[in-house]
């Protein structure tokens, strides 16, 4: 085990943390900054670090390999980037760290900026510890508007070393409980075009908001069908598939026959359903509708576009050697799923066994006054201090983890 200086480190990841809550990095802003502190914390403690950048360069993901070239090793993952604060009421400065008894607020400290800040504070042991399985840090930007960097990110990790990291763990808020389920998403945008007609016109010309709220319907009758069919897992709350409609804009003046609707919507499957069959049946749907009306209406028209990358969902076997080895580092008996998603579909799709487990929790996260509890960052410290440990003993098919 490490040498008994857990409150320094604590009190390492506490003012990194601090570090990090005022770089107020929002999804789609550059990340630069941010990065950059990290990239100088690694080079700090002589740690070789990559970096994947955007198309315009001005967002950039980092990773790193601590310990030798060896198969098998495990990725610690997160985001940088953050969820806005304006419009919520916040009675604690958003941007600066706060501590009021066993708690820190600050946009970011549940999530995940705590757990970038412990991994973090854990470097200098790293380095000094005799690692016979390597550890790698994976932070990615842009995770707030559609986990953007993902798919980027974890295609460099494979491509950049020779060896082949075995596990990954994305450090999204769970209590450190073992998440070995999530929910996939996608986020569409649909437009229908007619053509403007007065409105007196109304049963001669074909109104696009009145079209869509056809295709909104046909959508939502999707769902209704997921749960007359059972198509149920009940690991999750809601059990099924989800289909939601956010925004809904069209129509210029009420004596107008709209030639124009947009509305924004979403999906979050269970890992049994599919988002790609969702949107081909639905623009099956939208195409036969384009025949019927374009006889009508030549302008008539619908367009369905995705707003980001689908993000996959997460089905980690709870008999899988991560889920094992997680749970005995923390004291967790079993697994659990949850019904958000997160950047560990993209590192299970690419061969990385893979589950959540993260400090603090998902209900402070988002929310005006969002704190993490010191006790939090502890439980994350003893986790990565366990993983440690394994990896100076590792050995190929030992999953005697409880003797570590």
């Amino acid at each position: 085990m490490m040498e008994k200086n857990t409150q320094n480190t604590l009190d390492s990841a506490i003012s990194i943390l601090g570090d990090l809550v005022a770089f107020s990095v929002l999804g789609g802003q550059s990340n630069l900054s941010i990065a950059e502190y990290i990239s100088n914390w690694l080079q700090s403690n002589n740690i070789d670090y990559h970096q994947v950048f955007n198309a315009s360069e001005d967002k950039v993901s980092i990773h790193c390999r601590i310990g030798p070239e060896e198969d098998g090793g495990i990725i610690l993952s997160g985001h940088m980037d953050v969820v806005p604060t304006k419009g919520q009421l916040w009675s604690k400065p958003d941007f600066r760290l706060t501590q009021e008894d066993d708690k820190l607020y600050a946009r970011g400290t549940s999530d995940m900026k705590g757990f970038l800040a412990c991994c973090l504070a854990m470097l200098p042991h790293w380095q000094k510890a005799k690692l016979k399985k390597p550890i790698y840090l994976a932070f990615s930007y842009d995770e707030e508007v559609g986990c953007l960097a993902s798919e980027q990110l974890v295609s460099s990790i494979k491509s950049t070393y020779k060896e082949r990291p075995g596990f990954a763990v994305i450090g999204e808020p769970s209590l450190m409980q073992t998440v070995n389920g999530e929910k996939g998403a996608a986020f569409f945008k649909t437009t229908v075009y007619s053509s403007a007609a007065h409105s007196s016109e109304v049963r001669k010309s074909i109104s696009a908001i009145e079209e869509a709220t056809y295709l909104i319907q046909w959508l939502l009758r999707k769902m209704d069908d997921f749960i007359e069919q059972k198509h149920f897992d009940n690991r999750f709350d809601p059990p099924y598939t989800t289909i939601h409609v956010g925004v809904i804009k069209g129509g210029s003046a009420v004596n107008i026959i709209a030639d124009q609707c947009d509305f924004a919507w979403d999906v979050r499957n269970i890992p049994s359903d599919s988002i790609q069959e969702i949107l081909e049946s639905f623009e099956t749907f939208c195409e036969k509708r384009t025949i019927q009306k374009q006889e009508s209406c030549s302008d008539f028209k619908i367009k369905t576009s995705k707003q980001f990358s689908i993000v996959p969902s997460l089905n980690t076997s709870e008999n899988s050697e991560i889920v094992e080895m997680v749970n005995s580092f923390n004291g967790n008996k079993s697994a659990k799923t949850v019904s958000f998603a997160s950047e560990a579909g993209f590192f299970s799709n690419a061969g990385f066994e893979t589950v959540v487990c993260g400090p603090g929790s998902m209900d402070q996260g988002h929310r005006a006054d969002e704190f993490i509890e010191i006790s939090e960052l502890k439980k994350c410290l003893s986790f990565l201090e366990r993983l440690s440990d394994w990896a100076e003993t590792s050995k190929e098919a030992n999953r005697d983890y409880e003797k570590i």
